[in-house]
Formats: C-alpha cells, structure tokens, sequence
C-alpha cells in the first residue's frame, strides 16, 4: 500500500507536469508580444552668448542613435521686431514651427526629420537680423512612424509686464503611446545664465537653454513624454519670471504600431489539440484519483 501510494504520488506529478505544459503552450501561442515603440534616443541643447559681435547663425548638436531615427530641433533668439528664421542646414527639414513671443522680440523654429546617420550632426540655425544671444534644444527618438509622424502641432504667445509670468503650452488631441513635445520660448528682465541640463531615458527627457548678455537673453525649455491614452493631452504651464513675453508649442509624434504575434490557422488547430490534451489530462487525473480512493 505504501508502494502504491508512492506510485500515485509519482504518477500524479508526471500528469500534472503534462497538464502544466499544455496550458504553457496556449498561453505562449497566445501571448501578444510588443516591442519598446517609444524611445528616446538622446537629447542635447546649447546656448551662444556674444557680448561685442552680433551673429546670424548657431549650430545645434542632433544628438546620437541609429539609423532611422527622427530628430527635432528648437532655435530662439532675441532680436529686433520682424525678424524669422531660414530653414536649417544641411539636410532637409520639416517645418513645424516659426514664429514670435507676444511683442515680437524673441522669436523661435521648430523643425523635425528622419536621418540615417547614426552620429551626432550639428545642424545649423540661421535667421534674418543678427543677434547677441542663441538658445537651442533638440531631441532624437527611435520608431517614430515613418509615414505620419505629427499628431497635432499648437502654439500659444503672451507677455505680461510689471507681473510674474506663466507661460502655457496648449492642449492637442492625440493617441495612444505617442510622445508629446513641448517647447517654451521666453525672454524677460531678469534673466540668468546657468549650466545647460540635459537628461533622458527611454519614455521622456528634457533639455533647458537660457542665454543673455545685458538685458537681451533669449530662453527655451523643451520636455518630452510618453502619453498613454487617446484624447487630450492637457495644458503646460511654466513659469517664465517677470516682465516676461513668450511662446509656447505642444507637438504630438506618432510612434509605430507595436508588433503583434497573430496566430496562423495551423497554430489556432494547434491550440485545440493542445487544449484538448490539457483537458485530456485533467479528466485522467481525477479518474486515477477517483480510482485510487
């Protein structure tokens, strides 16, 4: 009896064992595999100050990836009324913003591209009247849809003297798993230099700007993010000091599609017989149980 009981005891891991395996195989052929379909591959921003000699052009590094990869590029300066911006070089670039603060003092270009070289690229930014100052950011992302990559593009401008200021990047309609962008462009009176930041990872990052010599500066925040959900994506305020005008843009990326494994009809007959055979399995089980009571 000892023996027989031992057996069982064997016996019933052997068909548990089974009975697990089977279910392993419809849970495998079943899983719906996805990829990382938003990712930030790099992001960078610089700052030019010229105290004497008033310049037209600065360059802004694009940042490292692979091949494929979609970059955007933001350039401000502060200068007379009027002013704009010509499109960056070398390369071919979508515009998807230019334009003034509130007063026309500060102005900046907002441009995107797809590239096939992995390296970094300083891309040069030039405009119509020379300036003491230059701030730039960019951001570089991987899987971006080839086909449709903008969303939605929206801007607001403002200004605001003898107050603090807030600067308010508008709200856009978007989808699912797409990146949001928002870039403010500001210039006031009581700007300050500090170390350029920089930091990103795999769903957002940032970078910041901030130029001035005297009482002209120019200024540019940038963030990034993973939205999750359809619909829309909200206002972004941010504090931009006193006597202050400025421009702020929400841009929304379409990301790739993730890669989904579909199961062939020889799979899905697979499956049945699987199914089949776990089901088998559990039926024998509880018939030896019964047996062995």
């Amino acid at each position: 009896m000892v023996i027989l009981r031992k057996y069982s005891s064997q016996r019933r891991e052997y068909d548990d064992k089974n009975n697990i395996t089977g279910f392993t195989v419809i849970s495998s052929l079943f899983n719906i595999n996805s990829r990382a379909n938003v990712l930030v591959n790099d992001a960078d921003s610089d700052a030019v100050v010229e105290q004497n000699v008033a310049f037209s052009s600065a360059d802004i590094s694009t940042g490292s990836g692979n091949e494929g990869d979609y970059q955007l590029i933001a350039c401000a300066v502060s200068t007379d009324q009027g002013n704009s911006f010509f499109d960056p070089a070398p390369g071919t670039w979508t515009e998807l913003d230019t334009g003034p603060c509130s007063s026309g003092v500060c102005i900046h270009g907002i441009w995107g591209r797809f590239t096939d070289n992995p390296d970094p690229e300083d891309v040069t930014c030039s405009w119509d009247f020379s300036s003491f100052v230059f701030a730039a950011g960019s951001f570089r992302y991987k899987e971006v849809d080839p086909i449709d990559p903008i969303i939605a593009v929206e801007c607001n401008s403002g200004a605001s003297f003898g107050t603090n200021v807030t600067a308010t990047a508008p709200s856009v309609e978007t989808v699912a798993s797409s990146q949001v962008v928002r870039i403010f462009t500001y210039r006031n009176l009581d700007s300050f230099v500090t170390d350029n930041f920089n930091s990103n990872n795999e769903t957002s990052g940032s970078f910041t700007s901030l130029a001035a010599v005297t009482s002209v500066n120019a200024n540019m925040q940038g963030t990034t993010e993973l939205v999750l959900f359809d619909g829309p994506t909200g206002e972004e305020t941010l504090d931009v000091g006193l006597d202050a005008e400025w421009r702020a843009c929400t841009i929304a990326l379409r990301m790739k599609p993730l890669i989904r494994n579909v199961p062939t009809l020889s799979e899905w007959g697979f499956i049945a017989v699987a199914a089949f055979i776990g089901v088998a399995g559990i039926w024998f089980l509880r018939r030896r149980r019964a047996q062995g009571a």
